[in-house]
């Protein structure tokens, strides 16, 4: 079972959707200020947390930079303000999704299933043009695909969903940030809108907005970043979207 650490100074709401998630074979732990959330996450150290935006004793989106410069559990905000501002900056801090409230139970339990797909896996995406390298397995006729890619000096390992620079220490991402870079690598020097974007991150199950994409995108600048200088094979194609002007290799 997956657990799931909720934050949510409403009581009766808290209630609501913690039964609506053990009915659907999650594991729920429930907090209702700052102080008890920590408690709980050293106890249970859940798979997904759910981040009230406002609470009584701080704020979900501090929480959710705190949570981040440890770990990359997957993140879900929950809101009772229509606030695109709140929306964006949340996402830019590594949360994974973003749901208003009220929302129901079965939209609450779906967008946490999506979330943990993506975080259990590096998502297919959609409408691919780029075919992978193959490499012949020793001893047959047949041919493999090739799950690692380098370029400027960083290796990409799609299968194990981790990067690493040229030392070769692991550079830590979020699953957002993941399943962009992956997007960005399968499809180089090409311009990508920010709609096809976030058709290939999200799909169908996630409401989206374009400048989400601007987020991720600096974020991933940020950590593709080198001693030499700021990453500059992630350019932004004025009026149209990005390009990954990199050289990919097969690992």
């Amino acid at each position: 079972m997956k657990t799931v650490l909720m934050l949510e100074d409403d009581e009766e709401l808290r209630s609501e959707m913690a039964e609506a998630l053990e009915d659907s074979r999650f594991q729920v732990s429930e907090a209702g200020t700052v102080k008890e959330f920590w408690t709980r996450y050293q106890e249970c150290r859940p798979d997904i947390v759910i981040l009230d935006m406002s609470l009584p004793d701080g704020r979900g989106m501090e929480v959710a930079r705190d949570l981040r410069r440890e770990s990359d559990v997957a993140i879900l905000f929950l809101s009772g303000m229509n606030d695109e501002i709140d929306r964006i900056v949340g996402l830019e801090l590594g949360a994974d999704d973003f749901v208003r409230k009220p929302c129901s139970p079965r939209e609450l339990t779906a967008r946490i299933n999506s979330i943990l797909r993506r975080s259990r896996t590096a998502p297919s995406a959609p409408n691919t043009v780029v075919e992978r390298k193959t490499t012949p397995v020793a001893g047959r006729g047949a041919a493999v695909a090739v799950e690692a890619f380098t370029f400027e000096g960083f290796r990409i390992d799609l299968a194990a969903m981790e990067l690493h620079d040229c030392t070769g220490a692991q550079i830590e991402l979020t699953t957002a940030e993941f399943d962009l870079l992956k997007v960005l690598v399968e499809r180089p020097r090409r311009v990508l809108t920010r709609d096809i974007l976030l058709d290939l991150l999200r799909g169908e199950d996630w409401a989206g907005y374009d400048r989400t994409i601007d987020g991720l995108v600096s974020r991933l600048r940020k950590k593709l970043a080198t001693e030499d200088g700021p990453c500059s094979f992630l350019k932004t194609v004025r009026g149209a979207g990005y390009m990954f002007t990199a050289k990919i290799e097969a690992a």
